[in-house]
């Protein structure tokens, strides 16, 4: 069956199934004007998962600026009924707040590198999570420990814009795990059909 690759930036690899995502990342907020909004419409409707898009708190772009993109994105993707995939740099707590508030439609944390509290928060928040290239990294302890204690069927495994090949990502999880490579390769895909029927 095909690996799915939740979020790259890369061209999608032979045997790879990666899901067609749009969205202004609080990076670029600052290159798009808000009247531009429903002019990029029809790209929202033609992607399968808006995003990315988040809150960074290290990035130069104004809170304010990143906070209205977000919550624009989001509003979108409940018109759209689709899910939302999220960039969130120590911006965790306003990102559970807004899920009070915003529940309508799946919401996923890409590139996951916190702690095994954190990752229990987030899902008891109704937030999924899903982990890239850095459970690679021996010296990554907190993330590899995060990972290890993790409900196959409750996680996401990508590459975003590392060099990393999404094959190597699936045997370290499924090792970190202490599980087959098939059973968690069916537990990702089902997984994911079910988060785009959500």
């Amino acid at each position: 069956m095909p690996l799915l690759d939740f979020h790259t930036h890369r061209p999608t690899a032979e045997g790879v199934t990666t899901p067609r995502c749009f969205g202004i990342h609080p990076w670029s907020c600052g290159e798009t004007e808000p009247s531009q909004f429903s002019t990029l419409y029809t790209q929202f409707e033609d992607a399968e998962i808006v995003g990315e898009c988040g809150l960074d708190k290290c990035c130069e772009t104004p809170w304010d600026v990143q906070m209205d993109y977000f919550v624009r994105q989001i509003e979108i993707a409940e018109q759209l009924n689709k899910p939302l995939v999220i960039h969130c740099v120590r911006a965790f707590n306003e990102l559970m707040d807004l899920r009070k508030k915003y529940h309508r439609t799946p919401w996923v944390v890409h590139g996951f590198t916190g702690s095994t509290e954190l990752y229990n928060q987030l899902l008891h928040a109704d937030i999924e999570v899903s982990f890239g290239d850095a459970i690679l990294d021996k010296r990554r302890s907190k993330v590899r420990e995060t990972i290890s204690k993790a409900d196959p069927h409750r996680i996401f495994l990508e590459t975003d814009d590392s060099r990393a090949d999404i094959s190597d990502i699936y045997k370290e999880a499924a090792d970190l795990m202490g599980c087959e490579l098939a059973t968690l390769q069916d537990a990702i895909k089902s997984h994911y059909e079910a988060l785009l029927k959500r």
